[in-house]
């Protein structure tokens, strides 16, 4: 085995390993928090992206997909990452809108996420090697990923704006890292898929900076809503007034 493949394999169960810990801390504090409902949800969806991340990371290393199968490696780190945006949607945008995630949203993002997986998986097996035509049904993961970022971003800005009016200064840091939060998953998400997509072939070389990377960023996510349990009752109480003034 060469020094690249070892490094490759290396880092993916580095990063698995890091993704299962981080999830374990949040599991482990998530009982004090089961009465804030929409809390604690955004805190059981990071932790579900947490180790769907880490098992695709493992199934990476183990399999070693990419070196005889580019496209089936391809449709397996989309789904993943298709999978983590839902869970960043439905767990954090409710977060900033308690009024957003409703069953109507929440049947049409599965609809999406099936009919991606049949298109992404699809693909991989009618062609084996990267091609314009394989790549054609990533688009629903990146249409996916700039619809909801417009959402997020427009959610944000208008609640930000709401807490700085009402002066509910505690929670002036639960708004910063949301920012933070969502510029780092949208860069890393849409970034690393658009590596994986055209360039498969150098991927080897690029897969253990983004994924010692993703550590970095899923640190700070993790860190970022685990200090979010020191405000929630203030800031629940926050955007729960927000709502309540946008609907009447």
């Amino acid at each position: 085995m060469d020094k690249i493949s070892i490094i490759y394999r290396l880092s993916l169960i580095i990063g698995a390993v890091a993704n299962l810990i981080m999830a374990a801390s949040l599991m482990a504090g998530g009982k004090t928090y089961r009465k804030y409902t929409i809390y604690s949800r955004a805190r059981s969806f990071t932790i579900l992206w947490l180790v769907f991340f880490a098992v695709g990371y493992l199934i990476h290393a183990i399999f070693q997909i990419r070196t005889f199968w580019p496209t089936g490696a391809a449709a397996l780190t989309i789904s993943y990452f298709h999978l983590g945006a839902i869970c960043f949607c439905w767990g954090y945008i409710p977060l900033l809108n308690p009024d957003y995630l409703t069953k109507k949203i929440a049947v049409r993002d599965t609809v999406i996420y099936g009919v991606g997986l049949a298109g992404y998986w699809a693909s991989a097996f009618i062609w084996k090697q990267t091609t314009i035509y394989s790549m054609l049904p990533y688009l629903v993961f990146f249409v996916y990923c700039a619809y909801h970022a417009v959402i997020f971003y427009k959610t944000f800005s208008r609640v930000s704006y709401r807490l700085v009016t009402m002066s509910y200064g505690d929670v002036s840091g639960f708004v910063r890292w949301m920012q933070a939060s969502c510029d780092l998953i949208v860069f890393f998400g849409i970034f690393l898929v658009a590596v994986t997509v055209l360039f498969p072939d150098s991927i080897r070389y690029i897969t253990p900076v983004e994924t010692l990377g993703g550590i970095g960023i899923f640190a700070y996510i993790v860190y970022s809503i685990s200090r979010y349990g020191k405000v929630v009752e203030a800031a629940t109480r926050a955007t729960e007034n927000i709502a309540d003034l946008d609907n009447d």
